[in-house]
């Protein structure tokens, strides 16, 4: 999985990510003060920043600069 943030306007990102082994795709993001909310599909989602124990995700355990999608989908810098 992967996750591609790039902020075109003052508010406004880009999120290109691949969220499971078979879908990926590219969606508007706002920012917002609990974190980037946006749209995938019918969901309405909201990435918050958080650690690699938060992702329920063992290859991320202990990592710190992290983002969270919510458990069992995240995204951390290495």
């Amino acid at each position: 999985m992967y996750l591609n943030v790039t902020r075109p306007a003052q508010g406004q990102v880009t999120l290109e990510m691949q969220h499971d082994l078979d879908n990926e795709g590219t969606y508007a993001g706002t920012i917002t003060p609990g974190g980037i909310r946006f749209r995938r599909g019918a969901e309405t989602l909201m990435l918050r920043p958080s650690d690699g124990d938060a992702t329920g995700l063992k290859w991320l355990a202990g990592k710190k600069d992290c983002l969270t999608v919510r458990p069992g989908e995240g995204y951390c810098r290495d």
